[in-house]
């Protein structure tokens, strides 16, 4: 997949990734639960890349609240969940699982997201945006990236391939890698 693609929200049908049918076997999961889990994840679109997918999830722009304090305030906008496959089948060999996985990659990028206080301004809109929040993914996804405000999803597209995916990504991987590599050798 092309920064373009991802830039101008060209998104595709994407398959549930290896890993995630993989710990659903491990775990036992039935074909009742599994049929489930599939129809939930059956219409995710959005992007596929090498080191693993970003699921979109578009919200409602429509407001959810009659409050006119809130009105003012962005709304969610939209969320990526990124579904780290290469990482994630390693945290599987590894004796590990997605929740595991998750919680480093959210602590990893809490971190960040709590630096952004520590930043000169003039660094703060590269580094971390207003208007970008780190969350946990969905039930298949490490962690997810949302964007506060209708406004701001074609400049977070552009922060995103610009400088999270090709810069903080794959720093965030390594990580993920070697906390892996360490519990692997510990166990």
């Amino acid at each position: 997949m092309s920064s373009g693609d991802f830039e101008s929200g060209r998104t595709v049908p994407l398959l549930i990734p290896e890993p995630v049918w993989q710990e659903w076997k491990m775990n036992g999961v039935g074909a009742e639960s599994l049929a489930e889990l599939q129809a939930e994840h059956g219409a995710a679109v959005g992007y596929q890349f090498d080191w693993g997918q970003i699921i979109e999830e578009v919200f409602d722009d429509h407001p959810d609240t009659d409050s006119e304090d809130q009105q003012d305030l962005p709304r969610l906008a939209l969320c990526w969940h990124f579904v780290l496959s290469g990482v994630y089948s390693e945290f599987l060999d590894g004796g590990g699982n997605l929740g595991e996985l998750s919680d480093l990659a959210t602590a990893f990028l809490a971190q960040a997201e709590q630096s952004r206080d520590e930043l000169p301004q003039a660094l703060l809109e590269d580094a971390l945006p207003a208007y970008i929040s780190f969350d946990e993914g969905n039930n298949i996804s490490a962690f997810a990236i949302c964007v506060l405000g209708q406004s701001n999803v074609s400049v977070a597209r552009q922060w995103m391939s610009s400088y999270f995916i090709p810069g903080v990504l794959p720093l965030v991987i390594d990580r993920l890698r070697e906390e892996n590599d360490k519990a692997s050798h510990i166990g």
